[in-house]
């Protein structure tokens, strides 16, 4: 009988233990959202699975564009899902150990309350053709990368103030965006296979 109170007590502390460790985070709330505003993209966001995308942002597969309206619909400690328009489910495969930011500031750096044509106020046309498709050129700005390119994760560009920002094409390659005076100068392809 002791043993059986004794198991049950474990059972119930492992479970309030285990529901304890991930917690709901409301995007609304996170972004302070006015009511009927809506949320859009603030960065393009690569997939091959949209049910599995790396908070990396690994730049391959399909571009869910930045400015792309969504409807947030979790947002835990490991996973941020959101649905667009059409009604498809994207899930992000959050990471601390790279992203190196609590879930609400990486929900800050993917959504915004700004729709497209405020993102790109004062661009050219040619420019945000380009910005649409994920491409980085020299000259550009950083907020311009960021839209095209997301943050760089902090496991390899720990401030965005650094003038070189890393970003991965594959699980194992990256390239380099360098800037000089703000501006891009250079980019560079660097393998990361052994």
């Amino acid at each position: 009988m002791l043993r059986r109170m004794l198991t049950l007590v474990f059972s119930g502390l492992i479970a309030v233990a285990v529901a304890g460790c991930t917690h709901q985070v409301i995007v609304a709330e996170v972004l302070q959202q006015p009511l009927g505003s809506k949320i859009y993209l603030n960065q393009n966001i690569w997939y091959e699975k949209p049910d599995r995308i790396s908070c990396l942002n690994i730049q391959r597969g399909k571009i869910l564009p930045f400015g792309t309206e969504v409807e947030p619909v979790t947002a835990t400690d490991y996973k941020l899902s959101f649905k667009t328009g059409d009604g498809k489910k994207f899930t992000i495969d959050y990471d601390y150990a790279l992203v190196m930011l609590p879930m609400e500031a990486y929900i800050r750096q993917v959504f915004t309350l700004k729709n497209r044509a405020e993102l790109t106020k004062g661009m050219k046309p040619k420019e945000v053709k380009l910005l649409l498709q994920g491409k980085v050129g020299r000259g550009m700005t950083r907020a311009q990368v960021l839209l095209a390119c997301g943050a760089p994760a902090a496991c390899r560009t720990p401030s965005v103030l650094n003038s070189t920002w890393v970003y991965w094409t594959s699980p194992d390659s990256i390239y380099r965006v360098v800037f000089l005076r703000d501006r891009v100068n250079a980019i560079v392809n660097i393998d990361d296979k052994p």
